[in-house]
């Protein structure tokens, strides 16, 4: 198990090596729609659209993520 520290260092040697830039993914979600779970983006949502801002090294590492969190939040 790592230690608070090594943690740390690990992110920080990841943010320093990673080029990750920020992208904004639309997708149809239900009028009604809220997510469950633990939200690891920002999110708007509105008439059934919602807007994903996530950082991602590609928009299609971005896309993923989001299809991820919407397959999950389903199954929930």
């Amino acid at each position: 198990m790592q230690n608070a520290k090594q943690i740390t260092d690990e992110l920080i040697y990841r943010m320093k090596t990673t080029s990750l830039n920020k992208f904004e993914i639309k997708r149809e979600v239900g009028p009604n729609w809220l997510p469950n779970g633990t939200v690891p983006f920002d999110i708007r949502a509105s008439k059934g659209i919602a807007i994903f801002t996530v950082w991602a090294e590609s928009v299609q590492d971005a896309e993923d993520q989001v299809s991820q969190f919407l397959e999950k939040d389903e199954n929930e």
